[in-house]
């Protein structure tokens, strides 16, 4: 039996020139070279995939509407930065109908979780760390690359946006972090965290899983 390589997107994402989910708006948003706020940017981009704000490049400046309602809570977090714990309040406050799931730990079972969340069908913020530095960084994870057979598919990559980054014309994410051999499947000790810029090292340490909460309502 034949292996493919592919690639499993959120079933709400759009490629095309530019990366979308139901809107004329792309789903990324560039963090800027003076704050602090990776997180923040990802959930936003996390909450345009999921249809709860239209255009996450807006969020500062509107006045009303579910983009300023996210902009009043996440605002004293801009400069600071913002931890999983306080992303997944920010979340919780908007009041969408949103569960965000907390795990932080060692690298392997941070991977383990964003796997599981990712075969759900959910959107996971993840963050990681350099190899030999403790300041983390956090991105949006929407799908994930393996190689199926049959109906089995086994992954050995994360598909990110990350805000650091710029958007990626006519692509799916704009970076990467592969953590097993595509062949094999057998786990690295590190991630190999690529850009269009460069590759290096890193380490999961957390992540937050955004689940949609399901409607006790019949069909």
């Amino acid at each position: 039996m034949r292996e493919f390589i592919v690639q499993r997107l959120h079933p709400r994402l759009t490629p095309g020139k530019t990366l979308r989910a139901g809107s004329k708006f792309a789903v990324h948003s560039l963090q800027g070279d003076w704050d602090s706020a990776c997180s923040l940017y990802a959930t936003a981009s996390a909450l345009a995939i999921l249809g709860r704000i239209a255009d996450p490049t807006a969020v500062s400046w509107r006045r009303r509407g579910p983009e300023a309602d996210l902009w009043n809570r996440a605002a004293p977090l801009y400069f600071t930065g913002a931890t999983l714990t306080e992303v997944a309040g920010v979340i919780r406050e908007c009041d969408w109908s949103l569960q965000p799931a907390v795990l932080e730990g060692a690298h392997r079972k941070v991977l383990d979780f964003c796997e599981q969340e990712l075969s759900r069908g959910h959107l996971v913020i993840a963050s990681w760390r350099p190899v030999g530095q403790s300041l983390s960084h956090a991105v949006l994870v929407v799908g994930s690359e393996g190689r199926t057979q049959g109906c089995r598919f086994r992954p050995h990559a994360l598909l990110i946006l990350d805000p650091a980054e710029r958007d990626a014309p006519m692509a799916t994410c704009n970076a990467r972090l592969d953590y097993a051999n595509p062949a094999t499947g057998k786990r690295a000790r590190y991630g190999a965290y690529i850009t269009a810029r460069e590759t290096f090292s890193v380490v999961l340490d957390g992540a937050v899983s955004i689940r949609e909460k399901r409607s006790s309502k019949p069909p």
